[in-house]
C-alpha cells in the first residue's frame, strides 16, 4: 500500500558557526528552572531551554535568548545554576554563598566571558574580580559584562574602579528597548550586550558602532563637560547614545574599559593568554631542547594571531629555565594598534 506523499519541516537548532578570532563562550551564572547544580554546556538557546527551563520569572531562563542571539551571539554557554529546592520552595536568590559555590564551579574551565544574572553590590563585585584575576593566574583570563545599578555617578565610578588592572569588558547602566519594542530590564540589556560581544571577533571595537536593534535607552545621557554621561564614559562605563534619532541608531559612545584599554584590546589580550596553551608541555623533561620548543610553539602562535587579528602589531617575548620544575615565559610586550578617538578638520573658507 502506497503513502501519501508530504514535506515535513523540522526544526533544528540554528548553530553559530564560529570564526577565526571568536571567543563566544559566555559562562553564565543565574537562577534556572532546574535541579542541577553540576555545570551543564549548550551549544544553542533550544537545547539550552529543554535543560534549563523557560520561566520568565526567573533571570537565569529570560536571558536565554539575549545570549543565543538568532544569527548572531553567543557559540556556547556554561551554565552554573544557582537554584534550590527547600521543601516546596525554590530559592533563587544570589547569596554570597552561592555565588562562590558557582564561582568556585566555574574555576579552570574552558570560556571566553562571565556573566551573572544579577545586580550585584559592590562586595559581590569584588568576588567576581577577585576569581577573575585568580583565572587569569591559570593562564585563562576572562572578562564580565556587569549590569551596573547605582544611585549616583560617584558610586558607579566606584564599582567600575575595581576593574583598574583588567576583568572588565562592559558596564551597563542603561535599559534597551528593541527594534520589535520589547523593553529589556537592565540585567536583560547587560545580557543582550554581553550576547553580542560575544559573536563578534575579539578585535572589534564597539567606540562609535551601533548596537543593533537598539531604537531606545533609559535613562539617556547628556556628554558635556560637567555631565553624568562624559563623567561615566571618562570611567570606563558603556554608555550608549543616539546619533540618528531619524533611523534609530544608538552606538556605544567609548568601549574604553576602566583599565584605559579598549574593549577589542582587553579581548585580544584575553584571546592570545588562552591560545598560547602552554600547558601542553606540562610533564615534559625541562631539557633545553623542551625550552627551544617552547619558543617554537610560541613564534607559530604568534605569526597565527599577527595574521589573524587586526590591530595586534607584534608580542615580544623571552623563555629561560628558572628551575628544575619550572620554566619562565615573559611576555614582554603586546603592541596594539590605538583607537581614533579624536579627528580635527580645519576649513579655509575664501569668497573672491
Amino acid at each position: 500500500m502506497g503513502v501519501i506523499p508530504e514535506v515535513i519541516i523540522k526544526p533544528t537548532e540554528t548553530k553559530i558557526i564560529t570564526q577565526p578570532g571568536m571567543a563566544g563562550t559566555i559562562a553564565v551564572i543565574g537562577a534556572f528552572d532546574s535541579e542541577e547544580s553540576n555545570l551543564q554546556a549548550f551549544k544553542g538557546l533550544r537545547e539550552a531551554q529543554e535543560k534549563l527551563g523557560v520561566d520568565k520569572d526567573l533571570m537565569g531562563c529570560k536571558i536565554l535568548d539575549k545570549l543565543f542571539q538568532k544569527g548572531r551571539g553567543a557559540s556556547s554557554i556554561l551554565a552554573a545554576n544557582i537554584t534550590t529546592i527547600n521543601g516546596e520552595t525554590k530559592e533563587t536568590e544570589l547569596t554570597t554563598a552561592k555565588l562562590t559555590a558557582a564561582l568556585d564551579k566555574l574555576k579552570g574551565e574552558k570560556y571566553d566571558m562571565l556573566f551573572i544574572a544579577a545586580e550585584l553590590e559592590d562586595a559581590a563585585v569584588t568576588m567576581v574580580k577577585t576569581f577573575i584575576d585568580e583565572e587569569y593566574d591559570l593562564q585563562k583570563p576572562v572578562g564580565t559584562i556587569l549590569a551596573l545599578k547605582r544611585n549616583t555617578v560617584e558610586a558607579a565610578e566606584t564599582t567600575v574602579a575595581q576593574f583598574k588592572t583588567g576583568g572588565l569588558y562592559g558596564a551597563i547602566t542603561q535599559e534597551f528597548t528593541l527594534l520589535n519594542g520589547i523593553q529589556l530590564s537592565l540585567i536583560e540589556s547587560a545580557a543582550y550586550y554581553c550576547g553580542y560581544i560575544a559573536g563578534l571577533r575579539v578585535d572589534e571595537s564597539m567606540t562609535m558602532s551601533q548596537l543593533p536593534d537598539v531604537i531606545n535607552v533609559t535613562p539617556e545621557y547628556n556628554f558635556s563637560e560637567t555631565e553624568d554621561g562624559n563623567k561615566l564614559v571618562a570611567a570606563g562605563v558603556t554608555i550608549l547614545r543616539c546619533i540618528d534619532r531619524i533611523s534609530n541608531k544608538f552606538v556605544v559612545v567609548n568601549s574604553e574599559q576602566p583599565c584605559g584599554r579598549d574593549l577589542y584590546i582587553e579581548r585580544t589580550k584575553d584571546f592570545i593568554i588562552r591560545g598560547l596553551e602552554l600547558e601542553t608541555f606540562l610533564g615534559d623533561k625541562n631539557f633545553s631542547n623542551t625550552l627551544t620548543s617552547i619558543k617554537s610553539w610560541i613564534e607559530t602562535k604568534k605569526q597565527g594571531f599577527i595574521n589573524t587579528l587586526e590591530g595586534l602589531l607584534d608580542i615580544n617575548y623571552e623563555v629561560e629555565k628558572e628551575s628544575a620544575k619550572c620554566v619562565n615565559v615573559y611576555l614582554d610586550s603586546l603592541v596594539f594598534a590605538g583607537i581614533i578617538e579624536k579627528i580635527q578638520v580645519y576649513v579655509v573658507v575664501e569668497v573672491e
